[in-house]
């Protein structure tokens, strides 16, 4: 797929308000039992008050946990940095009611050793692996590489649904997915996320590129067979012939771009539908 990011605004960046009472909680932020420099993590977040979208996981598999902070970030800035700045200094916080207790390894991590590593900020993978970790029945995240990261790191619709509802932004979220069909254009084409509705697609991201030989496409047409990435779609898809236009928000940027028609179908798999309630929208007007 060619793509082009587009520039990072915030588009769901909340009132002004909020962000400042969100800047506050950062200000006040205490030392903790990371292996993480303070101020860093301070500096960072108060990035991602300014501007949710920039929050990523680089090369780690943590889409799922980054789509859920960009949105929170977003629409309630003051209740996720104050996840944020809890985590940091007592290891362990909540998401509304689901409490997010990391292991000890995990906290004791000295993150940032490796440019795998250093693809992601230190306070945004404080976040997002805490939650993953926190929630993991059987593999906890602790590593930052190989087979055994991937496969901690893996949020289904089911996990995703419940985080999402747990932050109380929304009230209803609808799980129009499948792990093994692949669902119909016809599905996505009537999805329209607007100001008052998130919509989380679920793909296997080997639609976002074309390999130059014949065993890397292969390569890919079999890991597509499973959907393995989560993005969140910024504007209803436009189909033209052979090609479809898609706007999407994922690794810290805005994307828009073309890709073929069949490699969409081939790794496009639904979506979590996220309605956000009139309690929200008038916690974000104040």
């Amino acid at each position: 797929m060619s793509t082009d990011a587009t520039d990072a605004a915030p588009r769901d960046a909340g009132p002004g308000g909020a962000r400042e009472r969100a800047h506050a909680v950062v200000t006040g932020l205490g030392a903790g039992p990371w292996r993480l420099d303070r101020a860093a993590v301070a500096d960072r977040l108060h990035e991602l008050v300014a501007n949710p979208a920039l929050i990523r996981q680089g090369r780690l598999n943590l889409c799922g946990p980054a789509a859920l902070f960009h949105v929170w970030l977003g629409r309630d800035p003051v209740a996720a940095v104050t996840y944020a700045a809890e985590l940091f200094e007592h290891g362990h916080a909540r998401v509304g009611e689901l409490p997010v207790r990391p292991s000890a390894a995990l906290i004791r991590t000295p993150f940032g050793r490796t440019e795998r590593e250093r693809s992601c900020a230190g306070a945004d993978w404080m976040m997002m692996a805490a939650l993953r970790d926190s929630t993991n029945r059987l593999w906890p995240y602790t590593r930052t590489s190989g087979l055994r990261e991937a496969a901690a790191a893996i949020t289904t619709p089911k996990v995703l649904r419940r985080w999402l509802r747990a932050t109380g932004l929304y009230v209803d979220v609808r799980d129009e997915t499948s792990l093994v069909l692949r669902r119909p254009m016809a599905h996505v084409a009537g999805l329209t996320p607007t100001a008052d509705r998130d919509v989380f697609l679920l793909v296997a991201q080997e639609m976002f590129r074309t390999p130059a030989t014949r065993l890397r496409r292969l390569r890919d047409r079999t890991v597509s067979l499973l959907p393995n990435h989560w993005v969140l779609q910024r504007a209803p898809l436009e189909a033209d012939g052979r090609t479809v236009a898609l706007r999407f928000w994922s690794w810290g940027a805005d994307y828009q771009g073309a890709l073929e028609r069949a490699a969409f179908a081939r790794c496009y798999y639904g979506a979590l539908v996220a309605d956000v309630g009139s309690d929200t929208a008038s916690h974000e007007s104040k």
